[in-house]
């Protein structure tokens, strides 16, 4: 079985490394230059929860994948606003049985997937793994998950099986999700407080819950996305999420999120458009405001745009 990670960067290079240490054909893609030729010289070195590995993993730059490769499985790792140009680099490499995975921050991201491999080959899923990338080639993997996964068609839970039993096999800790757009708007409400306002404050995800007025944002996002996610017949308890929030920042406390790491340390444009921006926009669409998210989302590209992030 030939595996590839599209979008190697922190959390797809960790998931690699876990799935090539347990003796899976991986190979690692990814769009970003100075990753892909850290990698392809002198290896992935990552710390995996307190772990140092030095793992000679094959990668190519999505430009450069090799004209004959094709995947049986594709992890879609890349950021939200990547994904459409990856499907592309990758199209000529997945078979009419290829299987595509997408753990990937934000919402809809099924539609575009859609486009290239019928939903009984889509995987769609969320984790709470966390990662981070130090420099190109150097990244680390903290956590222990869960990934929960579902199949989007009933059609397509013999490749929820396959894909199970990877994560299985590789200490990924898979769960297979009872209701899957619960666990990707309860991932939403995970990235609209915690992503956003750490990038916005600058903070470690622990500082939010020592501060009041933090503490009150993060209840009036989740207050805002529990309302939009009824447009997909999901129905949260927001003072339920609210308090799993809370606890998850303690005990991730000392991370800072990806978007935090996308714009504040690499001065990269953020996910934030896929994130609380999706969220005020389907919530205008059906006519659910969401004031909170807009700003926020508002917010978080008037921070990119004074820091002239690409």
């Amino acid at each position: 079985m030939k595996i590839a990670i599209a979008g190697s960067g922190a959390l797809g290079s960790g998931f690699g490394a876990m799935l090539y240490r347990q003796g899976y054909d991986v190979t690692l893609i990814d769009g970003w230059e100075p990753q892909a030729t850290a990698v392809k010289k002198d290896g992935l070195h990552i710390d995996i929860n307190g772990e140092q590995h030095h793992l000679n993993i094959p990668m190519y730059q999505d430009t450069e994948i090799p004209k004959d490769a094709k995947y049986d499985v594709i992890f879609l790792f890349t950021k939200a606003m990547q994904l459409h140009d990856m499907l592309q680099h990758i199209q000529s490499h997945i078979h009419d049985n290829t299987i595509m995975v997408c753990t990937m921050n934000g919402l809809k991201h099924e539609r575009k997937i859609a486009n290239y491999v019928d939903e009984a080959r889509i995987v769609r899923g969320v984790t709470t793994w966390t990662a981070g990338l130090e420099s190109p080639g150097h990244t680390h993997l903290m956590g222990a998950g869960p990934v929960e996964i579902g199949a989007l068609v009933e059609e397509g839970q013999p490749n929820v099986d396959t894909v199970f039993d990877i994560l299985e096999k590789a200490k990924l800790n898979p769960h297979k999700s009872e209701d899957l757009q619960q666990s990707i708007w309860k991932k939403i409400c995970v990235n609209g407080t915690a992503n956003a306002l750490c990038t916005i404050l600058e903070c470690r995800l622990s500082n939010l819950n020592e501060s009041d007025y933090a503490r009150k944002l993060v209840y009036k996002i989740t207050q805002e996305i529990v309302q939009v996610a009824t447009v997909d017949g999901v129905h949260l308890n927001a003072d339920e999420v609210y308090n799993y929030l809370i606890d998850l920042n303690d005990k991730v406390g000392p991370h800072f999120p990806s978007m935090y790491q996308d714009l504040i340390n690499n001065n990269r444009l953020t996910e934030i458009d896929y994130i609380n921006g999706a969220v005020a926009k389907l919530g205008a669409e059906h006519h659910i405001e969401a004031p909170v998210n807009q700003f926020v989302a508002n917010m978080v590209h008037a921070k990119e745009e004074q820091r002239h992030a690409k």
